[in-house]
């Protein structure tokens, strides 16, 4: 039963990986399928328990069959995860507005899913590779307030791509995670102010340094963002792992002041 447990959870994460996108919300321009990519996937385990249970009622249903004498022992070991490489990229990015070109119109998408906060929402981040284009939409917190409502979005030159909200952002560390699956990956989000520096760690490839945005006065965090390519290619029926394992924050005086460890799932402490 552990054991099939354990399955269900790996193919939650697959579907998760395939199927979502960071924050409650969706906008997908053009029927072009992008895939910004979180660690968890609540929905996909959900539908996961529910084939389960319904495969489980349905055998109580039936009249107990004889059962066969076993032909010998079986394996239930999962396939072990496929990790990929990464390739970190010399790209910095910049702070908004975004200059263009943009003919999805996409900035008007991202920029009109933040809700709540307060003042008008605006590009605060963007960054340009591999002929796409990341970018972080926020607003500031309303008076009194420390949480930062933000979204982020990644399109592509055609001006296909997709948009997603985030969870208001609030402590010194949030992140998420963008395409990837052997192609260009963006692991980005917010920071506190006093960091200097971030360090991402990959399970397989050179470590990444960034240094965040500056956001502005009204805002109680500075925005970051990283770029890399993703390498490699599964083996038959192995489940996909983050290319991305840790993320380190350092403030001035070089000491490590937040961390978080990216998973699929459990296992996860990074905040999304």
């Amino acid at each position: 039963m552990s054991d099939l447990r354990e399955r269900f959870q790996e193919l939650a994460d697959l579907a998760a990986l395939h199927s979502r996108a960071p924050g409650p919300e969706l906008v997908r321009r053009r029927a072009r399928r992008r895939r910004l990519r979180l660690v968890g996937g609540t929905a996909a385990l959900v539908v996961v328990a529910l084939v389960a249970g319904t495969a489980g009622i349905g055998r109580l249903t039936r009249p107990p069959r004889p059962q066969a004498p076993a032909a010998g022992p079986t394996s239930t070991t999962a396939p072990a995860r496929w990790i990929p490489s990464a390739v970190p990229l010399p790209v910095e990015a910049q702070p908004g507005p975004y200059p263009g070109p943009d003919p999805g119109g996409i900035v008007n998408d991202v920029t009109s899913l933040v809700g709540g906060c307060q003042g008008t929402s605006q590009v605060r981040l963007w960054a340009r590779a591999e002929g796409k284009v990341w970018l972080i939409a926020a607003k500031p917190p309303r008076p009194g307030g420390s949480r930062v409502c933000w979204a982020s979005a990644l399109m592509d030159a055609g001006g296909g791509g997709t948009a997603g909200t985030h969870a208001p952002s609030d402590g010194p560390l949030q992140v998420t995670y963008a395409g990837g699956d052997r192609n260009l990956g963006v692991v980005s989000g917010t920071v506190t102010k006093r960091a200097v520096r971030l360090r991402v760690l990959f399970h397989k490839g050179p470590p990444l340094e960034l240094h965040p945005v500056e956001a502005g006065d009204e805002f109680p965090v500075n925005f970051w963002a990283g770029l890399f390519l993703e390498t490699g290619q599964p083996a038959k029926g192995q489940l996909p792992e983050l290319a991305v394992d840790r993320i380190l924050v350092f403030d001035r005086a070089g000491g490590q002041i937040a961390a978080c460890r990216a998973r699929l799932g459990p296992g996860n402490t990074c905040p999304l």
